[in-house]
């Protein structure tokens, strides 16, 4: 299952390369829908505050760039929720905007604190977004890699729920 800011191209696409996997997208609020013919593709409904489905019905999320713009209790929220839809032993393989570590890597987290308030940057500012995973009750939470985007500092994270 993919969550993520950003539409859901992306899990479409790999539905394309991959027609053995059974992949699900929650879109971004307010998107407009798009049917892909795919028959291993389902979009399904929710948000930050919960998804339409059972608990543990999923090996994997993603999450890609859906926690930055959110205050704190969201961000929270939104990680219980996908903990929720794993099942034990699952993973979670997330992609955000993390602590920079060079001055023109703090545009996008400047652009979240002006559009969305202070608060949502914050954590990503000073790192202490791991710590909200950790909360969330994930475990085995490290950061796989970070590189360096013109406008941000982008950290993959990988967690399991236990």
């Amino acid at each position: 299952m993919e969550i993520s800011a950003d539409g859901y191209s992306g899990c479409a696409a790999l539905a394309r390369q991959y027609p053995e996997v059974l992949l699900f997208c929650v879109p971004p609020a307010g998107s407009k829908r798009v049917r892909y013919p795919l028959s291993n593709f389902e979009l399904l409904h929710g948000d930050q505050g919960g998804v339409d489905c059972r608990d543990a019905s999923f090996d994997k999320v993603i999450c890609s760039f859906a926690l930055h713009p959110l205050p704190l209790n969201k961000k929270l929220a939104l990680l219980k929720e996908m903990k929720r839809v794993l099942r034990r032993g699952g993973t979670l393989h997330l992609a955000d905007f993390d602590q920079p570590l060079r001055p023109l890597e703090i545009y996008m987290l400047r652009s979240t604190g002006y559009l969305f308030g202070p608060e949502t940057a914050k954590p990503h500012l000073d790192g202490s977004w791991l710590n909200l995973i950790k909360q969330a009750g994930f475990v085995g939470v490290r950061r796989v890699t970070t590189f360096s985007e013109m406008v941000g500092r982008v950290a993959i994270i990988r967690a399991r729920r236990g």
